[in-house]
């Protein structure tokens, strides 16, 4: 008997967009209540930049509204269907780990870690103190290093490890979580959603939360560490890429210069996106970091986040005309670091650090890994284990998230460098011996 073929319907990605736009952008009841596009510079790339914001999760946590653009949701591409998924994941993403803290799914325990000790838990909090002694002397520096007798609010996440279910800090997991301080509970560390991504499918949710931390890790460890990138010349392997730069750049406008910032023991291409001012126009320069097991849907990834990099610099340098900008040594947020590098005094601390590289065609790197996401995603789960690092592992996903049909991965490493606020880099992180020790404190130009 001749096999029966089962129909199946294919839904455009226009369509599918315009559909997950329809249930979640709304002004009243949406996820996103807003949503918008930067205009093209002159010069500037024929890319569309999309960003959007967050519904009021603030208000569940008893915070004032944050300012427009807080939440760095954007979304760019070539096509409107790119910006536009991309923003809505984003937008995802920032939802799940914002109503984590206030889902019910995770309780809080309010304890020092002798008494967890004690009662045989479980617990990691990460380094005691991640700074130097210097950093926390500092006037006005936010954080202080963890001591034995301190009280903090602890959540459960499984360690990869052995399946086991162990308290973690929940000011390092949850980026919606308030640190008591009426409790006594010290502010550690900044809570950032490194290691977090938001996806239909869960195993492309998993990869791409794991990948971020892989990138972050060595972004960072190469900006205040010893280690050198490698400028990326055009190769066989990149046409695609050399055809995309070809049409949306124009010959006498700014141009993408590309980086691979290698991890020391970490799987994956990580590349960083520099795109400059010809002119002298701001930005100066705007730089974008991207991850794959794929060489040129990295540097694609990264080609895409230094457009809208570079469009967040312009819209931050707008606002500093109105408000008194931060100084170099104060950078406490993540927009005004983006405005200096936009600035010539900024760019020149860029140029030098990324002048300090090799050359290599990407024809000469090493070979692509386009095995499917769920076996990437293992493999790289058994690299941080066999590379000695802890790695722990939570579901962020909540019912109105799993209604959209998205996934919410949330993974966190205290072994490796993660987001840092630019004026306060972990200086005293023992990841940087792996990448020639901690160099430098200029701020680094990531948002």
């Amino acid at each position: 008997m001749p096999d029966v073929m089962a129909p199946r319907v294919a839904e455009a990605p226009d369509q599918f967009t315009a559909r997950l736009r329809a249930r979640m952008h709304s002004p009243l009841c949406g996820l996103m209540p807003s949503m918008g596009f930067l205009q093209r510079q002159r010069g500037g790339p024929r890319l569309m930049v999309a960003g959007g914001e967050l519904t009021g999760v603030h208000v569940l946590r008893g915070l004032p509204a944050p300012k427009i653009g807080a939440y760095h949701i954007g979304g760019y591409g070539l096509r409107p269907f790119e910006s536009h998924i991309r923003t809505l994941g984003e937008t995802v993403e920032r939802y799940g780990g914002y109503i984590a803290p206030v889902s019910g799914r995770f309780p809080v325990r309010y304890a020092s870690p002798g008494e967890l000790e004690a009662a045989g838990e479980c617990w990691d909090a990460g380094p005691a103190a991640p700074y130097s002694a210097e950093q926390y002397g500092r006037a006005g520096f936010p954080f202080r290093p963890r001591r034995d007798g301190d009280v903090l609010g602890w959540v459960r996440a499984t360690r990869l490890a052995d399946g086991r279910d162990c308290w973690v800090p929940a000011q390092m997991l949850l980026v919606g979580y308030v640190v008591q301080d009426t409790r006594g509970e010290p502010w550690l560390v900044p809570a950032v959603s490194t290691g977090t991504a938001a996806h239909t499918d869960p195993d492309r949710a998993a990869l791409n939360a794991l990948e971020e931390m892989v990138q972050i890790d060595a972004a960072l460890s190469h900006w205040y560490g010893g280690s050198r990138s490698t400028r990326i010349g055009p190769g066989a392997r990149t046409a695609a890429l050399q055809r995309i730069v070809a049409d949306g750049f124009d010959d006498r406008g700014d141009q993408p210069e590309f980086h691979l910032l290698p991890s020391a023991d970490l799987p994956g291409f990580t590349v960083a996106c520099l795109i400059r001012s010809r002119d002298g126009r701001l930005p100066a320069i705007a730089i974008g970091l991207g991850i794959d097991g794929v060489l040129e849907r990295a540097m694609y990834r990264a080609l895409l986040e230094a457009a809208g990099v570079r469009g967040l610099a312009v819209w931050s340098a707008l606002q500093q005309r109105f408000e008194q900008g931060a100084a170099r040594e104060d950078i406490f947020d993540l927009e005004s670091n983006v405005s200096l590098a936009a600035r010539p005094e900024g760019a020149r601390v860029v140029e030098a650090r990324f002048g300090d590289c090799g050359d290599a065609s990407a024809d000469d790197l090493p070979p692509d890994d386009e095995r499917p996401p769920g076996v990437r995603a293992r493999d790289l789960v058994r690299a941080f284990h066999a590379t000695g690092k802890r790695l722990y592992a939570a579901d962020f996903t909540t019912v109105d998230v799993a209604g959209l049909g998205f996934v919410v991965a949330r993974f966190w490493c205290p072994d490796l460098v993660t987001l840092p606020l630019p004026s306060a880099p972990p200086a005293a992180h023992a990841r940087f011996a792996a990448y020639g020790g901690f160099r430098r404190h200029d701020p680094h130009p990531y948002p």
